[in-house]
């Protein structure tokens, strides 16, 4: 090897990104730890115990916490955060469509035009209300954007202090459901994307007949519907960022994220981005992402940064 490109490797070397350190959580738990590969010399995300039963779900998890920390390197931006959003949700629809692709046909029941499950508050992580909030303002006209912006803070006022299962009725749509269509399809949450219902009609039976509701609710119990792949997405999403970089991934709600972003301060989106708390007012209470329930409670404020 020359002298010239033993320089040019050291160079190469110091110009590469220090890792990211694992961070306890508030309660002083640690879900990932940074390993070396023997192979490459890199070191990579690993989790410190399962999280789940089945394994091909915690190795996502792992992938997902992996892809964190490559696209947001040591110090994550407003756009790296919105690249890494745009990719999970991304990387989620492609693997739930691969594994319904197997069932088979007719199993699935979700279409278009069918928005039972669309009347009921929304868990979604910063990353995802980040990614909307990109998307409308790339895709929106100002005026349209004013619209909208109007619109999410009356729906905001309407359903300010209800629970989730009073929020789940015909009376409350999601803001972004137009003429039974999803106005942000392309970048709805994960949640929404693993809703995948095996009975229409079940669906529509539950929101829409008082009595089935009403049971439905007090069995606290999900329908017939298929939402795997969401789990551990989501779970190393939080993890990664909650633990390599100290960011808040308590759950937020939807409407309330995006009226923040939309209607409150200008600044929300990169203090939060920066480690600042500035989404509380938009947290999920009950009825943010139930489906990871004991695994979100993970993703708060580190207690040492």
């Amino acid at each position: 090897m020359s002298r010239r490109e033993r320089r040019e490797r050291r160079a190469q070397a110091s110009s590469r990104p220090a890792p990211a350190k694992t961070q306890r959580d508030a309660q002083g738990r640690v879900h990932l730890v940074l390993q070396r590969d023997p192979r490459s010399g890199s070191e990579l995300v690993a989790l410190s115990a399962p999280l789940f039963r089945e394994a091909w779900q915690d190795e996502l998890s792992v992938g997902t916490a992996n892809t964190a920390r490559a696209v947001l390197r040591t110090t994550p931006s407003l756009e790296r955060m919105v690249e890494l959003a745009r990719n999970a949700l991304a990387a989620t629809s492609r693997l739930a469509e691969a594994l319904l692709a197997r069932a088979p046909a007719g199993s699935v029941a979700c279409k278009a035009g069918c928005d039972h499950c669309c009347h009921q508050p929304v868990g979604l992580t910063p990353p995802e209300a980040l990614a909307i909030f990109a998307y409308l303002r790339q895709t929106l006209a100002a005026e349209a954007l004013v619209t909208l912006a109007a619109r999410l803070a009356e729906r905001e006022r309407e359903t300010r202090g209800l629970s989730s299962a009073q929020r789940f009725a015909p009376e409350h749509p999601c803001p972004f459901l137009e003429h039974g269509t999803c106005s942000i399809y392309e970048v709805r949450p994960l949640a929404c994307r693993g809703m995948n219902s095996l009975d229409a009609e079940e669906c529509k039976t539950r929101l829409r007949d008082p009595e089935a509701r009403a049971g439905f609710l007090e069995r606290g119990a999900g329908g017939r519907s298929f939402m795997e792949p969401i789990r551990a997405v989501s779970a190393g999403l939080q993890l990664s960022l909650s633990e390599l970089y100290g960011l808040d991934m308590r759950p937020l709600e939807l409407t309330a994220a995006l009226d923040l972003l939309l209607n409150g301060p200008a600044s929300s989106a990169t203090d939060w981005v920066s480690g600042k708390p500035a989404f509380e007012a938009a947290r999920g209470g009950d009825s943010a992402a139930p489906e990871l329930s004991g695994v979100l409670d993970a993703a708060r404020p580190p207690a040492t940064r």
